[in-house]
């Protein structure tokens, strides 16, 4: 993928060294005796329908995909997202997906992923701002 997001490297254009938008390099400048190119950025691609349909196969596992819509929640009190005010709007905007409860929504959590292991940058995660739980 070009860094500025102009291109993918991909089928017909998998050769290509430069972005045919920008002119920009696929690879970063070689340094020292190595022979492999490293690309600037690269797009990983995870497919997730052949997981869900999995997930929903098992009977025990199907159970906790619809708990959102058959939870009893108590007023005040979150135990899941289904009952933060960012979710009921949404079923309020989108009836028609939110009456069906094996439609899934999906939420993205990468607090402590590291893509490249001991390279990437080191960050840490303070909880001092969030609610205490009882």
């Amino acid at each position: 993928m070009c860094p500025n997001f102009c291109m993918l490297y991909y089928l017909e254009n998998v050769e290509l060294t430069e972005c045919m938008t920008c002119g920009h390099s696929h690879y970063k400048p070689r340094t020292g005796r190595g022979k492999t190119l490293v690309a600037y950025k690269k797009l990983r691609y995870f497919p997730i329908t052949p997981r869900l349909q999995r997930l929903f196969m098992s009977l025990r596992t199907a159970e906790h995909m619809t708990w959102h819509q058959s939870h009893h929640a108590v007023d005040g009190v979150m135990v899941h997202p289904s009952d933060g005010e960012a979710w009921k709007h949404f079923n309020s905007a989108h009836p028609h997906f939110s009456a069906e409860s094996r439609k899934v929504r999906l939420g993205l959590c990468i607090d402590g992923f590291h893509a490249f292991g001991s390279f990437a940058a080191s960050c840490s995660f303070d909880a001092s701002f969030l609610p205490q739980i009882k």
